[in-house]
């Protein structure tokens, strides 16, 4: 037998891909900055795995500040460029910062501090990763697609250009570029004089490829923008975006036609000037389209980094749903959670209703932090000062009543919890519930009811689950044992170990997912495909 039969080569062991840690947002600092004063630093805390943030603040508490302050420490590009003419006005010190600690990666905090060079010069790689992936926007910016425009047709040439679509991946002559940069080297190719035919071509040239690039990328901004309307509820509105031709005017010895046209269609009907003949919501819903687009077309999903981590793409909004009634908001949430599911998302209002509202509708996903600002008083003839507090969850309000032992509080919380959690599963689920004229009159054991009924329906009609039967069961236990107590008269006699069971499951079901009808789905499927083949 030879030597290599006796001793067969060991074949090399299979290496597994090492899956990718991508580092968020831990937490937000700030102090000195606008309307936070020195003498305290202001934390934003989005937890250890870098939740979403939906922040609070009314009008003056410094929730745009806050906006700010993240959009001037991730500022690639000038400005700003002295700290010294950011501090607060009234308390202004020596120790004013910005600064964001990360998740993950090979450097876990950026920080921009009074008489030091802005991050940008200092940063690195790192921080260009995490700048680049940042895109900010304020109800300003959505007021320039369309509100702010007196002519027929709205120009949103230098908004798109220089702003929205500036990172916009694009392809010339062959090779990926950015438009912005496109668009930095036509204008760099502005003759200094006329004297010579070779800078006239070059100008005519650099145009020629602008409007080249503008052309063959524009529609994919107008595809992506349409299908985020039909996920927004706007079926019957379709628009396009319309480029100019630039060119270099030898007589204004400038460049002309810098235009980009904005026409929408409103069931099938051109809208002559849309600024003034669509209503509030359908116009914020076309600029929240319009800005998603062009985020989810310029961050594609990232690449994995040398050190195994990739970089969040940071999706910073500041009171964009003023324009939307309630019953239009909900959409756009769920737009963020289904489209934007891998994004950090921080969404700023100062609306408490809507807030508490998107509250409900975030709180089962276990992905979202929940802060308010609020202005305290201050001495005369000074301004109020932020003030950052934790907006805690029922739960959270239950476990730590729990932990010190007032069980009959943390009862409390849990069943309020509960019942927030199964009023939203009818609602959203449609449900059929019994009818009241005034819907606070139907009970919480008619909401449960309802759902156990649908489950059981499913059940019998060889459906998928609509609850997981196992949490149902432990939900039946819990009510018995700790919610249902609660609603008796006296004074309930509860035991610590049941409570933290009812806390357990009432997590768990926060956290459940609701499914669709299996064979619903199947029905509607057959019926598309009978509609489609019938003469």
């Amino acid at each position: 037998m030879s030597q290599a039969e006796q001793n067969p080569p060991v074949a090399a062991p299979e290496t597994q891909p090492v899956a990718a840690v991508t580092a968020r947002i831990a937490s937000i600092g700030v102090s000195d900055y606008r309307a936070f004063p020195s003498g305290q630093n202001y934390e934003f805390n989005l937890g250890a795995d870098g939740r979403n943030l939906l922040l609070f603040g009314e009008n003056g508490s410094g929730k745009t500040t806050l906006f700010r302050a993240l959009r001037d420490l991730m500022a690639l590009r000038p400005p700003p460029e002295n700290f010294a003419e950011l501090r607060n006005a009234f308390a202004a010190g020596e120790e004013g910062f910005v600064s964001v600690q990360l998740t993950a990666g090979s450097v876990m905090e950026f920080r921009w501090d009074y008489g030091d060079t802005h991050p940008r010069s200092t940063g690195g790689q790192p921080y260009v990763a995490l700048a680049e992936r940042c895109r900010f926007l304020d109800y300003r910016a959505l007021l320039e697609t369309n509100f702010v425009h007196r002519a027929s047709t709205p120009n949103l040439f230098d908004l798109l250009i220089n702003e929205v679509l500036r990172d916009l991946p694009v392809i010339v002559h062959g090779r990926q570029d950015r438009l912005g940069i496109v668009y930095d080297r036509m204008r760099n190719a502005k003759p200094l004089n006329h004297r010579g035919r070779h800078n006239l071509r070059k100008a005519d040239s650099a145009c020629e490829t602008f409007n080249t690039v503008l052309a063959n990328h524009l529609p994919e901004v107008v595809a992506e923008g349409q299908q985020l309307m039909a996920k927004l509820g706007y079926d019957g509105i379709s628009f396009d975006l319309k480029p100019g031709t630039v060119g270099y005017d030898r007589n204004l010895r400038d460049f002309v036609g810098k235009e980009i046209g904005l026409s929408v269609t409103l069931y099938a009907k051109p809208i002559e000037r849309p600024q003034s003949f669509l209503n509030e919501a359908r116009l914020t819903a076309l600029a929240l389209a319009i800005y998603f687009a062009a985020a989810r077309l310029v961050l594609k999903p990232p690449s994995v980094g040398s050190d195994g981590s990739t970089m969040t793409r940071l999706l910073v909004l500041d009171d964009v749903l003023i324009g939307l009634d309630l019953s239009n908001r909900l959409p756009v949430l769920k737009l963020l959670n289904d489209e934007f599911s891998d994004w950090q998302i921080l969404l700023f209002t100062y609306d408490r209703v809507w807030f508490d509202l998107a509250r409900e509708y975030t709180e089962h996903t276990g992905r979202w932090a929940y802060l308010a600002l609020r202005e305290l008083p201050a001495s005369s003839g000074q301004p109020g000062r932020p003030h950052v507090e934790p907006c805690a969850d029922l739960l959270g309000v239950a476990e730590r009543h729990l932990q010190s032992g007032d069980l009959m509080a943390a009862a409390v919380y849990i069943r309020a919890a509960f019942e927030t959690r199964i009023k939203n599963v009818c609602r959203d689920q449609g449900v059929k519930i019994p009818y009241k004229p005034d819907p606070k009159d139907v009970k919480i054991d008619q909401l449960w009811e309802a759902i156990v009924g649908r489950q059981r329906t499913r059940q019998a009609n060889g459906d998928n689950d609509f609850i997981d039967p196992v949490l149902m069961n432990e939900v039946e236990t819990v009510r018995s044992t700790v919610l249902n107590r609660l609603s008796h008269s006296g004074t309930p006699t509860l035991v610590s170990s049941e409570v933290k069971v009812a806390l357990e499951t009432v997590t768990k079901l926060q956290r459940h997912e609701f499914k669709k009808s299996k064979n619903r789905a199947s029905r509607a499927c057959r019926q598309k495909t009978l509609n489609r083949t019938e003469p």
